[in-house]
């Protein structure tokens, strides 16, 4: 029925047959007969050939509505198919820390995945100035990090909060002098449950105890030098380092104690050479911000956006 809406659109614009072939590149007699052929397919006139220049009939404003319904459905139709075809081979990259890259964003993408086969997902490992120039630079689809991002194209809220708490060796003698604060490993990971929540600890008890220090690009660096001197001393720092996990390994072997995210306990295996503490400072929290730039076409990016932000704890 509306095989042939173009040819009737282009009378009804033009309001003649001749002048109607011309745009169409065709002869008027056979858009002529073309017409004919659709309105006696129809049982009624599509054009009142009494009036001149020719005019629509009711029949015929009716069916350019719904041929216009029609053509509105293929567009959309054909935008779909293009996004599930550009879907079906396209690559999405995260850039996050190394922790969240390696342990905490593979498991929860993992249904995202699933729904998703034929999507490829990369993660960056960057510090998070790095990460703002990345999204910029169209080379991140979405950033997490510590730092929340100022520039107008870029959307930020926040994903997640997360504690910074103490690791300590559990060797180390100070642990039984404060074991009404002190947390083994898997005390630790059930602290949040009735009556299993310890006081802060005292950190001027660390005062002369080695510390392993992340280097001064990560915000932990600056966090520890602050929260350190909130309790009235400078940190002794022995290591400097540019990883967090290789500051927990290090604890786990003895070399020194170091301030981490809580939720390193939740993504390794249980150890019985670590210890840890919580910290009574407003800066032994912080929040993980989600970052991204909008697309306007409708994309897997929106969906692994919407996706994220389904997981967050903010």
């Amino acid at each position: 029925m509306f095989r042939y809406k173009d040819y009737i659109r282009a009378v009804a614009q033009e309001r003649s047959f001749s002048k109607a072939a011309g745009v169409l590149h065709t002869s008027q007699p056979w858009l002529s007969t073309k017409v004919k052929e659709i309105e006696e397919n129809l049982g009624i006139a599509l054009f009142d050939r009494s009036t001149s220049p020719l005019t629509l009939t009711e029949a015929g404003q009716f069916y350019l509505e719904q041929a216009e319904k029609i053509s509105e459905i293929e567009e959309e139709s054909r935008r779909q198919f293009d996004r599930l075809r550009h879907a079906a081979s396209e690559t999405l990259c995260i850039g996050s820390s190394m922790f969240f890259c390696t342990c905490l964003l593979p498991p929860m993408l993992q249904r995202f995945q699933n729904a998703h086969p034929n999507v490829t997902l990369t993660f960056s490992e960057a510090e998070p100035g790095t990460l703002t120039e990345k999204l910029l630079h169209g080379e991140l689809d979405v950033a997490l990090a510590v730092e929340r991002p100022e520039h107008p194209q870029i959307i930020t809220h926040a994903w997640m909060r997360e504690e910074i708490v103490l690791a300590v060796p559990a060797r180390y003698q100070i642990n039984e002098e404060l074991a009404a604060y002190c947390y083994d490993f898997d005390g630790f990971l059930k602290r949040n449950e009735p009556g299993c929540r310890k006081p802060p600890v005292p950190l001027m008890r660390f005062l002369n105890v080695p510390f392993l220090l992340l280097n001064e690009r990560n915000d932990i660096h600056h966090r520890t030098k602050q929260i350190c001197a909130n309790a009235g001393f400078a940190p002794n720092v022995k290591l400097l380092l540019t990883q967090m996990m290789t500051a927990y390994y290090l604890v786990c072997e003895g070399q020194g104690v170091t301030l981490l995210r809580d939720t390193i306990p939740e993504y390794v295996s249980p150890n019985e050479n670590v210890v840890f503490y919580t910290l009574d400072d407003p800066l032994a929290f912080r929040n993980i911000y989600l970052s991204y730039i909008p697309r306007k076409e409708a994309s897997i990016h929106a969906e692994l956006v919407e996706y994220l932000d389904s997981k967050r704890e903010l």
